[in-house]
């Protein structure tokens, strides 16, 4: 069994190169920089599933806002605050157009509460993404009385 000194184990990593050599490797010139343009860091790609994603859990965190679950293929289904809005999503470039399938609370101002959704899952989307909401179509599916669904709340 071979020892090594603990002066071997530190000059092994650097005993071949010179001291220029490594000098260079640590501030080289064509390296991207904190200040460097994104177009030089490389690219980004996100896929419309996360920006679904996104948008669906911005619209349930709305309080009047719920999902529809249950049934089979579609049928049967019913409002339910254990599950989030469906959403589906079109990306064209750096623009979104967002579709909405939701459950409101009854009753309610439909044409106020649309509105509140658009502006909450728009800011969500853009401010996490930097991408910008064209369009988001909402279709309410369903309207939900207070003693359908219970409260929201942390625990």
């Amino acid at each position: 069994m071979a020892t090594t000194t603990p002066d071997q184990l530190r000059s092994r990593g650097t005993a071949h190169r010179s001291p220029e050599t490594v000098a260079s490797r640590e501030h080289r010139q064509d390296a991207p920089t904190p200040t460097s343009s994104a177009a030089d860091r490389g690219t980004l790609t996100m896929s419309e599933k996360v920006i679904e994603k996104l948008a669906a859990q911005s619209a349930y965190e709305l309080s009047f806002v719920a999902g529809l679950g249950g049934g089979v293929l579609g049928v049967g289904r019913k409002a339910d605050t254990d599950h989030r809005p469906q959403v589906d999503v079109e990306l064209s470039g750096r623009n979104v157009t967002v579709f909405l399938d939701i459950a409101l609370d009854f009753p309610t101002d439909i044409a106020a509460r649309s509105a509140q959704i658009r502006r909450h899952v728009s800011g969500s989307i853009e401010t996490a993404t930097g991408l910008q909401v064209r369009r988001i179509d909402i279709t309410v599916k369903a309207l939900t009385t207070t003693t359908d669904r219970p409260r929201r709340s942390l625990q």
